[in-house]
């Protein structure tokens, strides 16, 4: 019987140190699966990763010499390198990079005077968390046309000379480049009608209403008056007996 309650004891010691043992890995397993929670930082690394921009143009329809103002809110970008807008229309071009505000919004007005009339596109580019556009003008300024991959430094399309494409060819062409080059650019994409001033002396044109035509119904001759009848019938039969008494 002793050694039956020996061996029983020893099995009971053996399991006590078995739990003592297993719970400490236990616990430090479970640390380590909280200390790999995600931090803020790499919440807020997911967000930048996906930029968003948005823009209007102040006006759909104005008259060449009126300012246009763009404007807009970017998020998730790299703030402190602006934006970069791009105002196309012909062989005519103007991009220019633009401050961003602390809360994101931007805005630039552009005075049309010289302007030609037509419709003009708009492209507003959002360079992305590296703070780099990966797409932009040899050159920078107005009426320069070559657009280029400013990381290779290769060129893409041109606005002016041989083979340029221009207006909505030249969009659909800035889009493609924009979504194709591996860069992590993004844009929103706008449009106006430019139109000529109203030259000076020239009157307004006037409406003038036509009155409809009203339909006037025939006239029907009404018959002579019973009185006027009799009196023709009386004086003929006297005529008559004057001319047979005669003869």
């Amino acid at each position: 019987m002793k050694k039956q309650f020996s061996f029983g004891l020893t099995v009971l010691v053996l399991l006590l140190l078995a739990v003592v043992i297993v719970l400490p890995v236990s616990a430090e397993v479970t640390v380590g699966s909280s200390a790999a929670a995600p931090t803020s930082t790499t919440l807020a690394s997911a967000t930048q990763a996906k930029p968003f921009i948005s823009a209007t143009v102040s006006s759909q329809t104005p008259t060449v010499g009126d300012p246009i103002t763009v404007s807009g809110v970017e998020t998730g970008g790299n703030v402190s390198a602006g934006v970069q807008i791009w105002i196309f229309a012909g062989n005519y071009i103007n991009v220019q990079t633009v401050p961003v505000n602390a809360d994101g919004t931007f805005s630039r007005t552009y005075n049309t005077t010289g302007y030609p009339p037509a419709t003009y596109y708009v492209f507003v580019q959002n360079p992305g968390p590296d703070g780099m556009f990966n797409i932009g003008v040899q050159g920078s300024g107005i009426y320069s046309g070559q657009v280029v991959n400013t990381q290779t430094n290769t060129l893409l399309f041109n606005f002016t000379g041989t083979g340029s494409v221009q207006d909505a060819a030249a969009a659909q062409k800035l889009s493609d480049v924009i979504n194709t080059q591996g860069g992590d650019d993004v844009y929103t994409k706008l449009t106006f009608q430019l139109e000529a001033p109203a030259v000076p002396g020239t009157p307004a044109p006037v409406a003038t209403t036509v009155a409809p035509l009203t339909t006037v119904p025939p006239t029907t001759k009404s018959p002579l008056p019973l009185e006027a009848t009799f009196g023709a019938v009386a004086i003929g039969g006297l005529c008559a007996v004057f001319f047979v008494r005669r003869s």
